[in-house]
């Protein structure tokens, strides 16, 4: 692992968000609260060069699984906490044996902890029939482990602030969001341009909903790079996400959830799709 340059792209929290939410504030004491389970096997990333390589020889398979809980609360009608709390990451690196010998070259790697948490706020600006803009300022907050000798990181060690600017519009069966931000990293990491649009349409009404979601960071370029090139969390991550979801939902209250990413261009990414499944609870609605 220590001779790789491997970084673990951001769909985690991609994917613990939830539908339907980008722009549109929850409205005083109503709320949106996810435990959520998402995972990643890889066995190539995208280099800095944006062509794929295999990690570590071709037998190196790398997991990452995380349990995190995502949460929205109105504190008034235009202003939102939202948290996202990884509170369990395991990653694990196989055993390395010799294709010929069988001996045993690398041994298996793993370190579980805790992730890195995010907090917002979301505040609503302007809300006309279905449409609404927004902005969002978030703060990275360094709680994982950013010293495993393995480079197996469960957080970059750096704090981080990043603002969005997001809308939506929505009609009775089909809603479209998206947001544009820019990530504000410290440490030596370069800033990033995010973005994000997605559209959903209830396939069945208030039951079943699809989604589909484009996600994106592009690096400015400007940070440090031979401070931050090493373990699951390298500089300048770039990549370009497609996604697709399905939610299934009883009476407005409960819900559960899969989404699968990936990344089709990169750098600095890990070249596999990315699963999640969750289950979420609504609050204050009717």
């Amino acid at each position: 692992m220590k001779n790789k340059t491997i970084a673990l792209v951001a769909f985690f929290l991609l994917a613990a968000a939830p539908m339907f939410a980008n722009g549109w504030p929850q409205p005083k004491g109503h709320g949106f609260f996810k435990l959520d389970f998402s995972f990643i096997r890889a066995r190539s990333y995208f280099g800095p060069d944006g062509n794929i390589y295999d990690l570590n020889g071709s037998r190196t398979l790398l997991g990452n699984y995380t349990t995190a809980f995502y949460g929205e609360y109105g504190l008034t009608n235009k202003l939102t906490a939202i948290g996202y709390v990884p509170f369990l990451v395991r990653n694990t690196v196989n055993e390395g044996v010799g294709a010929i010998t069988g001996e045993v070259l690398q041994p298996g790697l793993e370190n579980t902890a805790f992730g890195d948490v995010d907090l917002g706020i979301r505040y609503g600006f302007l809300k006309k029939g279905g449409f609404v803009l927004s902005g969002s300022a978030w703060l990275g907050i360094p709680s994982g482990d950013y010293t495993n000798p393995d480079l197996l990181y469960t957080g970059d060690g750096e704090w981080n602030q990043q603002l969005r600017v997001e809308w939506g519009y929505g009609a009775a069966r089909w809603y479209t969001n998206g947001f544009a931000g820019i990530n504000h990293r410290t440490k030596g990491f370069s800033e990033e341009f995010r973005y994000q649009v997605e559209a959903g349409y209830w396939l069945v009404q208030s039951r079943l909903l699809a989604s589909a979601k484009l996600a994106g960071v592009k690096s400015f370029f400007n940070g440090n790079p031979d401070g931050t090139t090493n373990g699951l969390f390298a500089n300048n991550v770039e990549y370009v996400s497609p996604q697709l979801g399905l939610a299934w939902e009883h009476k407005g209250k409960w819900g559960v959830s899969a989404l699968v990413a990936g990344a089709f261009v990169g750098t600095n990414a890990l070249a596999a799709p990315s699963v999640s499944v969750g289950l979420y609870r609504k609050v204050g609605g009717g």
